[in-house]
Order: structure tokens, then sequence, then C-alpha cells
């Protein structure tokens, strides 16, 4: 199981509006994560992504997801 505490995202102008929306679904998509084994990271940082600016939320939120669970050695 994953647990995030605090998810902090900067986003490009134009995507303020955005934010939550991606959060949620975000969560939602990394419900699906099942690290390999159980452990404690303080802080995780999955860096820069290229996103389209007519990308959908949906879209971005699969993008970080996937990200987050490759740094974590899991999958979707």
């Amino acid at each position: 199981m994953l647990h995030i505490e605090q998810m902090r995202m900067q986003l490009p102008a134009g995507f303020e509006q955005r934010a939550s929306t991606i959060a949620r679904l975000v969560g939602e998509s990394i419900a699906e994560i099942h690290p390999p084994e159980n452990r404690v990271i303080d802080r995780l940082s999955i860096g820069h992504l290229q996103v389209s600016p007519n990308a959908t939320d949906q879209e971005i939120a699969h993008i970080v997801a996937e990200r987050i669970a490759s740094m974590l050695g899991g999958g979707i």
C-alpha cells in the first residue's frame, strides 16, 4: 500500500485551475501501485515532465503516477 501525506506540484502557467483535479487523479492512479517492499521514503521527486498543453488532466495524472511507480519499482 502506498500512503502519501503531501503532494506538491509546480505547474506551468494556465494550469493553476487544473491542479486539484490532477492531484486527485494522481491519487486515484497511485492507489494501483504495489511497491515490491515495505519502506518509508521521506521525499520523492519525479523531476520535470514534458506535457503537451492539450493533454487532459487524466493523461497528466497517468504520466505522474507512472513516474512514481517506476521510481518505487512497482507497476500500475
